[in-house]
């Protein structure tokens, strides 16, 4: 058990290290004022194959530290996106996740997991959109498009 805490709190040391390593290596600064892109149609633009690339390279940057890059998460910590019968219930479950964060017991795949998962509140509706785009039409799961107005729309709500 003390060897699962102390990989947990070495991930969750290495995603928050690596997200402040991201800012000061020329990303862009946020706007904390504004959460909502001023154009959420404009913003998820894009073919599929766009959004797709957009979406991966989001991913690799804000989730597969602790998801992986292939999607597996790892097991006892960080649960799987591959195949995932968590996200099976389509995209709201995961805009959700992504906006607000997670914290408690989960059941994925018929394995507990009970860790924490961070909001990213702070990306804009249609970087969440291609993240999700990416993850649903990703690793077994059921495909499908999410928009930055639907991203737009759970922030509100």
């Amino acid at each position: 058990m003390r060897s699962h805490r102390l990989l947990l709190l070495t991930v969750l040391l290495a995603v928050f290290l690596s997200a402040c390593t991201e800012e000061k290596t020329g990303a862009p600064p946020q706007d904390v004022g504004s959460t909502v892109a001023a154009n959420p149609v404009e913003a998820s633009a894009g073919s599929f194959e766009e959004r797709m690339a957009k979406g991966r390279k989001l991913y690799s940057a804000h989730c597969a530290a602790c998801h992986q890059a292939n999607g597996q998460g790892l097991a006892g910590a960080f649960p799987p996106l591959a195949e995932s019968d968590y996200l099976a219930a389509g995209p709201a479950v995961t805009i959700n996740v992504i906006l607000n964060g997670l914290t408690g017991t989960i059941t994925v795949n018929g394995k507990d997991y009970n860790s924490v998962m961070p909001n990213l509140s702070y990306l804009s509706d249609s970087e969440v959109a291609d993240i999700v785009t990416f993850v649903m039409n990703s690793w077994g799961n059921p495909g499908g498009e999410t928009s930055a107005g639907q991203v737009a729309a759970a922030r509100d709500g």
